[in-house]
């Protein structure tokens, strides 16, 4: 089963041990040919995106450092920086064993406004808000896709028939996506809602809707996407609410 997100964060290990890091002659070259680099000391280039990295992900004997859209591999025993390469993530139907991500995603996906302090990670089991994830698989409508980089789910998208915030009707499934905050901005929400959209439309459904507060940004990306308001409303705790929907 591939490892999840949601304790794997690495610590300050590699960072106390960046001295160390060091590389081969076909690692250079093949990160070098992978980036199209044009540097002299592709290990300082390494050893910099790391000091600043967006995000460390650990994952058996590997770091997986994620720097503005460019993943670096690092052995975290022997120190060597492996490889890197630009991010690329994988989209696929989730799986019953990757049911167990959602919880994070569903907690990555609640929108806080800029200048908000992050709620504790509790607020998922409010039933306003666990009714996303609760018992998922279980129920007609229940489907979902996730990206996958290096063995990492590192984002999600599902759809539930459920009385939540953007339901309309009972043939028209919900819609929630998130990815990981450091990860955003680099094509994997528009992969994943693509291929959501092609999955709704082989089991049969004709639309789907969703719910997104009027002042978040990701309204835009969802019109890009082909949603367009049909009501809005409040939510449960009065933040203004539009009701989106997308015919597929």
């Amino acid at each position: 089963m591939k490892k999840m997100r949601n304790h794997d964060i690495t610590d300050d290990s590699l960072i106390e041990n960046i001295d160390k890091l060091h590389t081969t002659k076909m690692g250079e070259e093949r990160i070098i040919r992978n980036l199209k680099l044009q540097i002299e000391d592709v290990v300082l280039w390494c050893k910099e995106a790391v000091k600043s990295a967006d995000i460390i992900i650990g994952q058996g004997k590997n770091s997986y450092v994620y720097k503005a859209g460019v993943v670096i591999t690092i052995n975290t025993h022997s120190h060597t920086i492996i490889t890197a390469h630009k991010l690329n993530a994988k989209i696929h139907n989730i799986q019953e064993a990757e049911y167990e991500c959602l919880p994070e995603f569903l907690y990555q996906a609640i929108f806080i406004p800029k200048g908000m302090e992050l709620p504790p990670r509790e607020i998922i089991k409010d039933p306003e808000i666990f009714i996303y994830i609760k018992d998922f698989g279980k129920q007609e409508g229940d489907l979902g896709v996730v990206a996958e980089q290096n063995g990492q789910i590192i984002g999600a998208a599902w759809t539930r028939i459920i009385p939540a915030f953007g339901h309309i009707s009972d043939e028209i499934p919900e819609l929630a996506i998130s990815i990981l905050p450091e990860l955003r901005g680099f094509g994997i929400g528009t992969k994943l809602m693509r291929k959501l959209f092609a999955t709704l439309r082989a089991n049969g459904y004709q639309r789907t809707s969703l719910s997104v507060q009027k002042d978040n940004p990701a309204l835009h990306f969802y019109k890009r996407l082909g949603y367009e308001i049909t009501d809005e409303k409040a939510d449960h705790v009065g933040h203004g609410d539009y009701i989106m929907i997308k015919e597929l």
